[in-house]
């Protein structure tokens, strides 16, 4: 099965605190985005990286990268550089993965393309951990019961006809989404499939995460 890879590199990292965007960040004289790019480029099912990036970084970014990552220009929100991204595909299935992951494993990756043989949306998931707690106005209201709770990770998985539609009507709408699957979720009748992920998969965020 081949795909479109859609790696989303446009935020500005601001809870980093470097001054600059955080993919751009050496861990081992390598880039955070390099290291996600890389996984991508490994995998033969891959037939196209389409990095989304910010005009700001356009010549830092365009350094790093040969010929086989193209580049389109993120909007003001994540479903609008999403939705850029995944409207410049070729392909029928694509992956939507956060450039700040950068150790998606390829286990993760075949379990993602197995999935989508069956499926129309998918993403990667892990069990949470540690007990969660909703609070409202500084006060926990309720214990949600653990074992049903899981983390979303990515690459989210989507045949393209489906999520440039969903991504069209989150634009339109103006509510916010904090990842992809969301959309889909709440603006289609498609059930989203869990494929279960790794906690080796971090999303950098932080400083501490660095």
């Amino acid at each position: 099965m081949r795909y479109s890879a859609v790696i989303l590199a446009a935020g500005s990292g601001t809870r980093v605190g470097l001054g600059y965007n955080k993919l751009l960040y050496k861990i081992d004289e390598e880039t955070i985005i390099e290291k996600t790019v890389k996984v991508f480029e490994q995998d033969a099912s891959c037939s196209e990286i389409i990095l989304v990036i910010s005009k700001n970084d356009e010549k830092d970014m365009r350094s790093l990268f040969g010929n086989r990552v193209q580049f389109v220009f993120g909007g003001a929100t994540r479903q609008e550089s999403s939705y850029h991204g995944v409207n410049a595909a070729h392909e029928d299935i694509v992956m939507i993965h956060d450039g700040a992951r950068p150790y998606v494993s390829q286990d993760e990756l075949n379990r993602c393309k197995k999935a989508m043989e069956s499926y129309d949306a998918a993403l990667l998931m892990v069990p949470v951990k540690d007990t969660i707690k909703v609070v409202k106005q500084d006060v926990v209201d309720h214990t949600p019961e653990r074992s049903t709770l899981m983390a979303a990770l990515t690459p989210q998985c989507f045949k393209k006809d489906l999520i440039c539609e969903c991504l069209k009507k989150a634009i339109n709408s103006q509510d916010v989404f904090s990842d992809d699957a969301s959309v889909v979720e709440r603006l289609s009748n498609t059930k989203v499939h869990v494929v279960m992920g790794e906690y080796t998969n971090i999303k950098i965020t932080t400083k501490e995460d660095l």
